[in-house]
């Protein structure tokens, strides 16, 4: 065979190969399926399976690691296709106070999704982690069901900080021991180290850093030490903060701002140890 015709086949060869790539199926676990598609993390829509309440072409799926291809499958939740959505969206909200941290409610209660332009809400976002009904400040919302099981792992450590009022100034004694960690008996949890900073002199504004964020953690921290919390506002997670974002809007995050958010996970757990 002449050098010509070599190198004529071997091209014949490499586009026999790219297309044989092109057609194999592209199959995903079901639960990440489901992730990717706006259900929220694979915790939350594991719970969906086990409830019995996802099916795969007709079938009642029971297995978490069962395959779906996106392209030639079927997937519904309690009889309702369910659209598989690859583009993913990053979103930054200043949550007010009074909206509660959900994808419903049915009560009728403001929820942070009334907040949530439409284009984002049929891409299936939803917030990450929550913030109770009277906390405001920085939330996170995603599609991203990968990163939002990520940034709420236990394992994920990543730094929130938020900004608080007391009714009485901070005594330095309590101050030590919140940031060495105590037991919370309402939560059956022992702290984790945190930060605290006195923005003035009388002690009664000041900021904490914790790695963790259990439900009413944070209240319940000091009112086990004769505090009550006036005002509480989350003002950075990880990365970001609230700079520039008023009271109720919300904004896409920029690439970098995600890019800095994916990266800043496993550097979290030793910040508040170096300070």
């Amino acid at each position: 065979m002449t050098t010509r015709k070599m190198k004529s086949a071997s091209r014949e060869s490499r586009k026999v190969k790219r297309y044989r790539k092109s057609r194999a199926p592209m199959k995903i676990r079901i639960n990440k399926y489901l992730a990717q598609s706006g259900f929220g993390s694979r915790r939350k829509v594991e719970d969906l399976i086990s409830a019995g309440r996802i099916r795969l072409n007709g079938l009642v799926v029971e297995d978490f690691a069962t395959q779906v291809d996106p392209e030639t499958d079927m997937v519904s939740l309690d009889g309702k296709q369910v659209a598989h959505n690859e583009e993913k969206y990053y979103l930054i909200m200043n949550k007010p106070k009074g909206y509660i941290t959900t994808l419903s409610d049915e009560k009728g209660r403001p929820i942070v999704m009334n907040l949530v332009p439409e284009k984002y809400k049929r891409a299936g976002v939803f917030p990450i982690g929550r913030l109770d009904k009277d906390t405001e400040g920085l939330l996170l919302l995603t599609n991203d069901g990968d990163l939002a099981n990520r940034l709420t792992s236990p394992r994920s450590h990543i730094t929130k900080v938020y900004m608080l009022e007391l009714d009485k100034p901070l005594v330095d004694r309590d101050q030590g021991k919140i940031e060495k960690g105590i037991f919370l008996h309402q939560l059956s949890i022992k702290t984790r180290p945190s930060l605290i900073e006195k923005i003035e002199p009388t002690g009664k504004r000041i900021t904490i850093t914790i790695i963790e964020g259990k439900k009413r953690q944070i209240r319940y921290t000091f009112k086990n030490f004769g505090y009550k919390v006036l005002k509480l506002r989350r003002v950075a997670y990880g990365p970001l903060t609230l700079e520039g974002i008023n009271k109720g809007d919300v904004r896409a995050l920029k690439a970098k701002e995600i890019r800095e958010l994916k990266n800043f996970i496993p550097e979290s757990a030793e910040r508040i140890r170096k300070r």
